[in-house]
Order: structure tokens, then sequence, then C-alpha cells
């Protein structure tokens, strides 16, 4: 379940590349894809589902997404084609990705909007077609919104975070507050634009503190993040991705060191790269 602490991300890959990445990282032993409605490659993560997953579908964690703004027709009408796609009966997370449509559309962009999606996403799972619901780049204010209506509470709330963003917006603390997981999208900044010696996966931070454990950098980034998940109540894990076999093992590979406090505190205090605030402009 949410347990799972590292997830394979599919994000910008189209169906081909998709198909490929889910593969490779069932073949290094993920359990844990993460796609959504507007990626576009339901399709081939279904079918890598089908053609590599070995195991029973149980043991199989399958996190996807509905646009936000929807009506509760469309939100409906939406995750009948991502099931069909997926070739799935059932997802077992499934999340609003934004708290208005990525427009920002003043229709699909208000409180009483996020309440009729929020309404029909617990339809959905009444009916079993997702055995867990929640949120995306949803600030404070927002989850309050839902919180006012929910007969289910929301389980997660996905947000970028990385060494550098800080808590954009003060999402992990009220996620810690209400009982809803704080999952990091972006862990290695993957859209983020920052100084080549400030990266994530080669950066001069993140490869000072890999060589002390013989890791690389991306493995310390990560790191940073499932250690809080491993030892703080509410933080979920992280959704890296990648299409290289030796990378997507790597990522995986992220629990045999632990980082000192006088590590994690310097992770902590890196300011760069910044995080993308927006998501508190959503009326």
């Amino acid at each position: 379940g949410i347990d799972e602490v590292v997830g394979a991300g599919t994000w910008q890959y189209n169906d081909t590349i998709a198909y490929e990445s889910v593969c490779k990282a069932f073949s290094v032993g993920y359990n844990f894809i993460d796609t959504a409605w507007i990626y576009g490659n339901e399709r081939g993560v279904g079918k890598a589902i089908k053609d590599c997953w070995k195991k029973t579908r149980s043991e199989l964690f399958v996190m996807t997404k509905i646009p936000g703004g929807l009506n509760a027709t469309e939100v409906a009408s939406y995750h009948e084609q991502n099931m069909e796609w997926l070739q799935l009966d059932y997802v077992d997370h499934l999340m609003t990705h934004f708290p208005a449509d990525f427009q920002v559309t003043p229709s699909r962009a208000s409180p009483k909007a996020r309440q009729e999606e929020w309404l029909a996403l617990e339809k959905i799972y009444k009916s079993g077609q997702a055995r867990s619901i929640g949120i995306s780049h949803y600030v404070p204010r927002h989850i309050d919104d839902v919180l006012e209506v929910a007969t289910v509470r929301p389980s997660v709330n996905q947000v970028e975070y990385h060494i550098g963003s800080g808590d954009v917006d003060g999402v992990i603390q009220k996620c810690v507050d209400e009982k809803i997981y704080f999952m990091s999208f972006s862990p290695l900044c993957g859209p983020c634009s920052y100084e080549p010696k400030d990266s994530l996966i080669n950066g001069d931070l993140v490869q000072k503190i890999g060589q002390a454990h013989n890791v690389t950098g991306s493995q310390v980034s990560l790191r940073f993040i499932v250690q809080q998940a491993l030892t703080k109540p509410y933080i979920a894990g992280v959704i890296p991705k990648s299409n290289n076999a030796e990378h997507l093992a790597s990522n995986l590979d992220v629990f045999g060191f632990e980082l000192t406090e006088a590590e994690m505190g310097a992770l902590y205090n890196a300011t760069v790269p910044a995080g993308q605030p927006g998501d508190a402009d959503v009326p």
C-alpha cells in the first residue's frame, strides 16, 4: 500500500516509453507504479502490467489521477477511461490531479468545484473501483474545502518536495496534522531549472554526502525523503522515474545506508533547487 516507499513514476513518458520503463521497473523489483489520465500513457502502463507483472494483482500498487475541476459526471467517465486504458477493474489509489483544471478556468476553480469532485471520487471509492482516494497540489486551504464535505478522507496529497524546496506553502505540516500522507513528486527535481552544481542527481552537495556512503547523488536525494518516511508519521515515499534499468535499480536501493543527523541537517537547509510556488494561486 502507501507504505511502499519507492514507486516508479511515468510523467512525460509516452505509451512506448512508459511500457518499457514499467517493464524494467518490475524486473528490478518495483511493485508501485504512478501514472495519470493527463500523462496520456495509461495504455502503455496497462500493457506493461499485463505483459510484465508476474505476481498477483494484490501485490501491485497502481496509482493514477483524474484532472482537477471536473464535475460528478466527468469524474465517472474519466475514471472509466483510466480503467479501460490500464486494463484493470480497480486502481489502488485515485487522486484528483490539481485543485482546479490546469488552465484554472473560473467555473472549474472554486471550493464548490473541489467539493463536487471530491464527493464524486468518494462514489468511486465506495464502488470499489479505487481502493483509496487522494489529492495533489493541494495547499492547506484547498484541503479544508474537501474536509468540509468529506465522508471519506483523502489518504494522500502528492506535492512537489525535494532537497532545496523546503515545505512549499506549509503543506507538510497541514498533512501531518490532518493525518493525510504527504507524498513527494519530482524528488530529483526533474522539471526544475538549476545550476549544474546544484543538481540533485550529481551536484556538489549530494555527491559529497554520497561519497561518504559509497552511493550516488540521486540515492542521497531519494534517501533524504525515504528516511523521513521511515521515521516520521504521515510522510510517504517517492516516485522517481527512469527508463534506465540501472537507474531504476539504484533508485530502489536506498535502504542499505542511513544519513547522519548532520547530513540530514545540511540537506534540510539547502535552498536550491528551489520549489515552484503556484498551487496557492488557485482560488
